[in-house]
């Protein structure tokens, strides 16, 4: 049986914070006294709040064994409550926080689409907060990151940041539920579990409340971060432009704030203060064409117009398409020509042999996809070493026979061949002139050099 007070403060703070519509709702499970506690915690409210729940569980595929154990437990925690659920898996093992963190979100909002959810929710506690402002403070967000996380914002709902992770194991304790545990969370390679293990025990010492304390000053900050942002985003449209940014029209005084604001609304990621310094640095200047790498996404400046294009799920890829002679192709907004005359501006070109006409296509990369030749280079990889954002991975081009990849625009340098028709491949608008930029230019010339240098004693 769930504590009645437990159950009323939940209740009362979503009402308060307006955070469920009625409708199908998403609910995180990890199996965790969080995500359990929040579940039970709904479907208890569910009635009352319109809602219809919907369990989604994702495996990260870190712990093999334990995952599976997982999975069943959620399972039978979602048929206890009468509620559907989903399960989602990783394409391989999640290595850091941020690619744990990216894909779960991705399959969550995938899920939503689906089902028409009016919304995600998740398992964060005041608890979780704490961490959050002392995460962000430490790498000197601003107001915006001391405000921490918010009720709801960008379709995630967090209706337990009323109470802390005392009262989710009560919940749990009153269920007669033992929730699962994931070891990982006592491994002090994570910044947030050396926030958890050894910085708040310390302040605990000096308030025993001072996880509410900091819950208290973050929606302190997020009123003040709520006005701020009412002018920022004035100023924000006022200096738009379709989809783009002119960088002339932002006074000096609000540039910086507003362009992090813009940041946080294209990729739902808070910059700290290094990456923000980056980030007014481009804008510093509207000579020439630059782009910059940011957590979740990419800023892109050609002269005075600022891009931001953020890593979040891309829609899905067109499908392949044969590349046939004479016939202009558009392919997920990229522009592929064979067999043209006229040249095409900020194009990439390479000559196709006759013995591939008729068999190239375009498609997206495929898992395992490696470069002919030597080095069979991995896709992944070349991907990877060019830093090219996780949204525009599916939609980028690849150019493949049946059996073999046989150029990757942008990434590859143009096979050698002896002559052939002419293949030209443009980028999209949004890409900007200057897509070929000097860090690609390099990881394809790298793959160039080492596929053609000789692999033992002197060439004939």
């Amino acid at each position: 049986m769930i504590p009645s007070a437990i159950r009323a403060t939940v209740r009362d703070y979503i009402r308060a914070h307006r955070i469920f519509t009625p409708g199908p709702v998403v609910v995180a499970v990890s199996g965790g006294a969080d995500s359990t506690a929040l579940l039970l915690i709904l479907a208890e409210l569910a009635d009352e709040l319109g809602v219809v729940i919907h369990v989604a569980h994702f495996d990260h595929r870190t712990r093999p064994k334990q995952s599976a154990e997982d999975a069943d437990f959620v399972a039978r925690l979602a048929n206890r409550v009468g509620a559907p659920i989903r399960v989602g898996r990783a394409e391989r093992p999640t290595k850091t926080e941020d690619a744990a963190r990216t894909a779960r979100y991705d399959f969550l909002r995938r899920a939503a689409t689906e089902i028409g959810a009016t919304a995600i929710a998740t398992g964060h506690t005041r608890d979780d907060q704490a961490e959050t402002v002392l995460l962000h403070l430490a790498r000197g967000s601003g107001v915006a990151g001391l405000a921490g996380m918010r009720p709801l914002r960008d379709g995630i709902a967090r209706p337990l940041l009323a109470i802390g992770r005392r009262d989710t194991l009560a919940v749990c304790r009153g269920a007669r539920i033992r929730p699962r545990t994931d070891p990982t969370n006592r491994s002090l390679r994570f910044a947030r579990n050396r926030v958890r293990l050894k910085i708040l025990p310390e302040l605990a010492k000096i308030n025993p409340r001072a996880s509410e304390a900091i819950a208290r000053f973050a929606a302190a900050a997020a009123e003040l971060q709520t006005e701020d942002d009412l002018d920022l985003r004035r100023a924000l449209a006022r200096a738009r432009d379709n989809d783009a940014i002119v960088i002339a029209n932002l006074e000096a005084s609000v540039r910086g704030r507003a362009l992090a604001l813009a940041w946080r609304d294209a990729t739902g990621r808070v910059l700290g203060a290094r990456h923000r310094e980056a980030l007014e640095h481009l804008t510093a200047t509207q000579e020439g064409s630059r782009s910059l790498d940011l957590p979740a996404g990419r800023a892109i400046r050609e002269y005075g117009l600022l891009r931001i294009v953020g890593d979040r799920p891309a829609d899905k890829s067109d499908s392949a398409t044969l590349i046939e002679f004479g016939r202009e192709i558009i392919w997920n907004d990229w522009r592929i020509v064979l067999g043209g005359s006229a040249r095409t501006n900020g194009a990439q070109e390479a000559l196709v042999p006759k013995n591939l006409l008729r068999t190239l296509v375009v498609r997206d990369r495929h898992r395992g996809d490696r470069m002919a030749g030597r080095p069979q280079k991995k896709l992944q990889d070349l991907f990877t070493d060019a830093k090219i954002p996780a949204s525009q991975r599916s939609r980028w081009p690849v150019i493949a026979s049946e059996d073999k990849v046989w150029w990757v625009p942008g990434l590859t340098e143009p096979p050698k061949t002896a002559g052939g028709a002419r293949l030209a491949v443009a980028a999209p608008a949004h890409f900007g002139n200057d897509l070929w930029d000097t860090r690609v230019r390099q990881v394809a010339s790298k793959v160039d050099s080492v596929g053609t240098r000789p692999r033992k004693g002197p060439s004939n």
